[in-house]
């Protein structure tokens, strides 16, 4: 009996996780997370909803400026992703709400793009192949693949890209990459301690360091 590749790739997935996790067991390493401010955090169930029509609107209102990009990358970023923080980390979560059930990476990255207007299916592009899906959401032309790149090598060259909002593939996970004036945030539902949804350095993330390969493009926020 012949395995469907999806079920082949789901199934070792998992046991790529269950070692990572089983790993932290024996050797913690801190991970340093941007914080979120008290009243960020509390607001968050409450206001969302009108934070995603805020996004709708955003998108609508400055779709043919030059500036669009940069200026809703960063109502992303600023306005959308904060209230995902905090949020748990699960192989199988695919909650819509922050804080409210469990989220896996694939689904945070298509949601929070959902939820910031674009026409994407968030179900199915969270359930393939992240470089399937970063073709899907990010600009052809942008799309850049490093197979066994030093980090710093890796590092180095996302120092030379447009600022504005990335997806980043890895081997067993995906997450965005923001830069903004040489600065790199990862921001992605972590299977690492503490298993949850967070921004830190991209610098400093051991999952890209770990990768051995890597698949990078920009969002195509006009979808």
């Amino acid at each position: 009996m012949q395995l469907h590749p999806l079920f082949m790739y789901r199934i070792l997935l998992f046991l790529f996780l269950l070692s990572a996790a089983c790993n932290q067991s024996t050797e913690q390493k801190e991970i340093h997370v941007v914080p979120v401010s008290d009243k960020k955090q509390k607001a968050k169930q409450k206001d969302y909803p009108s934070v995603r029509s805020s996004a709708k609107l955003f998108k609508q209102k400055h779709i043919t400026s030059d500036s669009f990009e940069i200026m809703f990358s960063r109502f992303i970023v600023d306005s959308i992703t904060p209230y995902w923080y905090g949020t748990k980390w699960n192989f199988y979560g695919a909650t819509e709400e922050p804080n409210k059930g469990t989220i896996a990476c694939g689904y945070f990255v298509t949601t929070v793009l959902r939820d910031a207007g674009l026409n994407i299916n968030r179900i199915k592009l969270a359930q393939v192949a992240s470089e399937e899906m970063i073709k899907t959401v990010c600009i052809r032309k942008s799309i850049k693949r490093y197979s066994n790149t030093p980090m710093q090598t890796f590092i180095n060259e996302l120092l030379q890209l447009e600022n504005g909002l990335y997806v980043v593939g890895l081997d067993f996970h995906t997450g965005f990459i923001y830069c903004n004036n040489k600065e790199l945030y990862f921001i992605h539902a972590s299977y690492q301690t503490p298993q949850m949804v967070i921004k830190q350095n991209a610098m400093e993330s051991s999952i890209i360091a770990s990768s051995k390969y890597k698949v990078i493009g920009k969002v195509n926020l006009r979808l």
